[in-house]
């Protein structure tokens, strides 16, 4: 059970109309969606990444979501994104969801990001160092 003063890095994310399913609540997909945002959102803001242009660019070969409770609009979320895992290549992602006054998280989640070359996707490369650093200051 993850609680919001777990995570270092907090993002608040408003949900958008189109993201009810027929079922009226936030669709699976739309979890993973907030996810992969929240992560590049990290990058940019903090890590001087430009998932359009970089050289370098992370590819996710593996996601995972566990639901607790649902989501719909018009809520807002805070997402909390943390690392419980930093190889030389790759990273571990902990993400988890909150509404605006939960401290127990609605959906919780792990995210694995692999470094390679936008040119040559099959080739790893090590995490560059400006990403490095500030990932490590969101690790628990």
């Amino acid at each position: 059970m993850k609680t919001k003063s777990y995570y270092k890095y907090l993002e608040k994310i408003d949900t958008r109309f189109g993201d009810n399913d027929i079922f009226g609540h936030l669709n699976n997909v739309i979890y993973y969606s907030l996810f992969d945002s929240v992560i590049n959102r990290f990058l940019i803001k903090n890590c001087q990444y430009y998932p359009i242009t970089s050289a370098i660019i992370a590819v996710s070969p593996e996601t995972r979501c566990i639901f607790k409770k649902s989501f719909k609009y018009p809520e807002k979320i805070n997402a909390g994104l943390s690392t419980f895992k930093i190889g030389n290549t790759s990273v571990i992602y902990d993400i988890a969801l909150f509404g605006e006054n939960d401290e127990i998280a609605r959906a919780e989640g792990y995210f694995v990001h692999v470094f390679v070359k936008r040119n040559q996707r099959e080739e790893k490369v090590k995490i560059p160092n400006n990403i490095l650093k500030e990932l490590k200051k969101i690790t628990f």
